[in-house]
């Protein structure tokens, strides 16, 4: 079977949405399907380093460049660009592999659709999310973003109205939803078919052996939290939950994205300079992993976010998870895995975090484990390997109908 994998982000080694293009890739073509990769032209230059080192002749790329230096890769505006360019690319490409199915992986944005449907073959988009809001009594965690996530949430709600949405959705064999508030939001778009898939996987490599065991004697309660440091993730919320916590804990900081001097000032404001740590660069994939081993449990503060990678990743390593009730996060993390707090007014989701950090605290050793084990048992659950099987069985389905009619 011959595939054109839509994967705007992709790349080698990494993690978050590149990182999924490149699972999605190597999954399926591990499993035999023979893969064009259709990415932007940015990366080509790494990925074919990588490819002569670890050649694969299941796998072959198409590159697309944005003919202007106007917008950033990776913004919004250049991603819309990129998907109208694609189309041309893919149709070349089309020409010499005559491709049997589409599937767009990222970015997973239900704002901008996927036009490879124009090919003419089965088009499998997603999963997407993108259709979740941030909650307005949390806006003002935004600061000078405020404005800019309140024009998002206008057009996120004005989705359902657009008439050129409603027809492209209407394009695709069959659309994912990440998450509940999109596939909402995208029944509400006209389109009544739509299934709910998590848009995250773990490698198996990645799992940890097992659950981890908590010490009794272990001392303050290692928090960590992950992720770039922009406004939707609150840190600052995060923070500011800690300086009233009862226990005795720290914190790691993993990420970055914003000025070392503000993120210093932001830690020292509240008086929290000994006990929160932040390596203040970005870390590689390899560091990151061993950073949630290093730790007892992840702090997930988000308030937009489709799913969120680090939750995947924190469970696949049996950290249990202490994040808001809210948006994928709501969706992925088991009951049992962690604990959530409801989001109402900023006072109260401050006040609620700090009550959930004391109370994991306060927790024996016993249940402790079996948060630990309730995360871990999951996350085997949603391996790259397991993605990529269900995916091949929806192709051979939606190629067959594709045949028969």
């Amino acid at each position: 079977m011959n595939v054109l994998l839509s994967a705007y982000a992709c790349m080698p080694n990494s993690g978050s949405e590149p990182g999924n293009g490149w699972n999605w890739a190597k999954h399926l073509a591990e499993r035999g399907i023979n893969v064009t990769v259709l990415t932007r032209g940015e990366g080509r230059d790494e990925i074919e380093a990588y490819r002569r080192d670890h050649p694969n002749a299941n796998v072959d790329f198409g590159y697309v460049t944005v003919p202007t230096k106007m917008f950033k890769p990776g913004t919004g505006m250049h991603y819309a660009l990129w998907q109208m360019f694609a189309v041309g690319v893919a149709r070349s490409l089309n020409l010499r592999r005559r491709f049997d199915l589409v599937h767009h992986v990222t970015y997973t944005s239900i704002h901008v659709p996927t036009q490879l449907w124009r090919l003419g073959v089965p088009t499998v988009f997603g999963p997407v999310g993108g259709g979740q809001t941030a909650p307005a009594s949390m806006l003002g965690y935004f600061g000078s973003s405020r404005r800019s996530e309140e024009s998002r949430t206008l057009l996120t709600k004005a989705l359902p109205y657009s008439p050129l949405h409603r027809r492209w959705l209407g394009k695709m064999s069959t659309v994912l939803a990440a998450n509940e508030d999109t596939l909402r939001l995208i029944k509400k778009m006209g389109r009544s078919e739509v299934r709910l898939q998590f848009d995250n996987g773990v490698g198996t490599d990645y799992l940890a052996q097992g659950p981890r065991s908590f010490n009794p004697d272990a001392g303050p309660v290692r928090l960590i939290w992950v992720g770039r440091i922009l406004p939707r993730k609150a840190l600052p919320m995060a923070l500011d939950a800690l300086a009233k916590v009862q226990h005795d804990w720290t914190l790691t900081i993993v990420g970055n994205g914003l000025a070392e001097a503000t993120v210093r000032q932001m830690i020292a404001e509240r008086g929290l300079s000994d006990r929160v740590h932040w390596a203040g660069r970005r870390l590689t994939w390899e560091e990151v992993r061993a950073a949630y081993l290093e730790h007892d449990v992840l702090l997930f503060t988000s308030l937009r976010e489709t799913s969120g990678v680090q939750l995947l990743e924190a469970m696949a390593l049996g950290l249990p998870v202490i994040t808001l009730d809210l948006h994928g996060a709501r969706d992925v993390v088991p009951e049992e895995a962690g604990i959530k707090v409801p989001v109402t007014t900023p006072a109260e989701v401050v006040c609620g975090l700090a009550a959930a950090i004391d109370r994991f605290a306060s927790l024996s050793v016993e249940e402790k484990n079996a948060m630990s084990r309730a995360s871990w048992e999951f996350a085997r659950t949603n391996t790259w390997t397991s993605r990529a099987a269900a995916a091949e069985q929806l192709y051979t389905e939606l190629v067959g109908r594709q045949r028969e009619g």
